[in-house]
């Protein structure tokens, strides 16, 4: 750690950098990482619901029953009706 004489002042200005310009909000950075979010959650909503409807497929084919009789476990229901395509 650096110690700073007594009575000195100390320049806490951020440094002037050469054809850097850092006075606008970044739109673009945190737009992306907004999308790709969305996009990351999207795809696993999407498989996971897959997933779902599959495992709920199979218990329905091993009771011999019909699928809309067998009752999925709460997240299987929930991603379910989270997914706009299952």
């Amino acid at each position: 750690m650096k110690s700073v004489a007594p009575n000195t002042t100390v320049d806490t200005a951020s440094p002037n950098l050469d054809g850097f310009e850092g006075t606008r909000f970044p739109f673009v950075g945190f737009g992306l990482l907004m999308s790709s979010v969305a996009g990351t959650l999207a795809v696993l909503i999407y498989f996971g619901a897959w997933a779902s409807s599959d495992r709920i497929e199979n218990r329905a084919g091993v009771a011999g029953i019909a699928e809309s009789q067998v009752e999925g476990e709460w997240w299987e229901d929930g991603l379910l009706y989270a997914c706009p395509l299952h």
